[in-house]
């Protein structure tokens, strides 16, 4: 082993990450800007899809009520 090499496996892409900031996305790094980005497309996309669900079921509603 060479004693002039770094250690590697101390200075992973997650050493020094807490839990709690890595879930909360409280820290600047980009694994967490991304983390964010992506929590806020699917939440866009989910909202998108229940209104979407929502007026088809409004409209079958009033075919019923028509009917």
């Amino acid at each position: 082993m060479n004693a002039g090499a770094a250690d590697l496996g101390a200075t992973g892409p997650q050493a020094g990450v807490t839990l709690d900031t890595a879930e909360s996305g409280s820290d600047g790094t980009p694994a967490a800007l991304l983390r964010r980005a992506f929590e806020k497309a699917l939440i866009a996309v989910a909202t998108q899809v229940i209104s979407d669900s929502q007026s088809d079921m409004d409209e079958a509603m009033s075919e019923l009520d028509d009917g």
